[in-house]
């Protein structure tokens, strides 16, 4: 039988290399620079091989085999994988939350927020409800932020002096994530009582923009959350 030209051993390097990126979580793009790297790689190895008197196929083949099951290999850059998602995440949940909540400041500037509670605090006796509600927004943006602050540094220069845990960023980010969900639902709660007690003292389009930001970021951090700890299940 003819041995394969080199363009089917280049063929047989991609179909590897496919193998490979089915495996990788995320998008085709978010792990481009790890395919190049292999490719770069496994080309190179079985430059090597073809030199030392293999034919093409036979070349790449050794190659492929050094390098190892598709499988195996994909797993390899799972915490590296993980990493990058985990910071991503985190500096987008935390350039986010102060945007969001300037504009739920803007709304309760424009509503008089100050004089529409207390008369609604005198009339309903909701005094209890919209503290609470108040405390449990602020508590759930601190966890936001420090966790997303803490995600950062745990994949950056931090990371030098800190234990090899893989699974560390991704869990502390999934919790930065949950943190803003409960965040944003809290605070579009606030709003619907709001409106459904004084519908007419809430100024309407500060509100809606605010609302519909709150959304955008509710899906995003929920999203990402489910992603992390996805990947945090894979790093087990």
């Amino acid at each position: 039988m003819t041995e394969p030209t080199g363009c089917a051993a280049e063929l047989a390097v991609e179909r590897y290399l496919d193998e490979i990126a089915a495996r990788l979580p995320g998008s085709p793009r978010s792990h481009h620079h790890i395919v190049a790297e292999l490719r770069s790689g496994v080309l190179d190895a079985a430059d090597s091989h073809e030199r030392g008197g293999l034919p093409p196929a036979r070349a790449v083949r050794a190659a492929i085999a050094e390098f190892g099951e598709p499988a195996l290999v994909a797993d390899a850059f799972l915490a590296e994988i993980a990493a990058s998602q985990a910071r991503r995440v985190a500096v987008i949940l935390l350039v986010t939350g102060p945007l969001v909540g300037l504009l739920w400041i803007g709304t309760a500037a424009a509503s008089h927020v100050v004089v529409h509670l207390a008369s609604l605090w005198h009339l309903t006796g909701m005094h209890g409800v919209f503290a609470w509600g108040i405390e449990l927004v602020a508590v759930a943006a601190t966890v936001t932020a420090w966790a997303a602050a803490l995600g950062i540094a745990s994949t950056g220069r931090l990371t030098r002096l800190l234990p090899v845990r893989p699974r560390r960023a991704p869990t502390i980010v999934a919790v930065a994530g949950i943190g803003a969900v409960s965040a944003d639902a809290l605070g579009l709660a606030m709003l619907a009582a709001d409106l459904a007690i004084a519908p007419g003292q809430v100024a309407v389009t500060p509100a809606a923009i605010a609302a519909v930001a709150s959304l955008g970021r509710i899906l995003l951090a929920r999203r990402s959350a489910s992603r992390c700890l996805a990947l945090r299940a894979r790093l087990a």
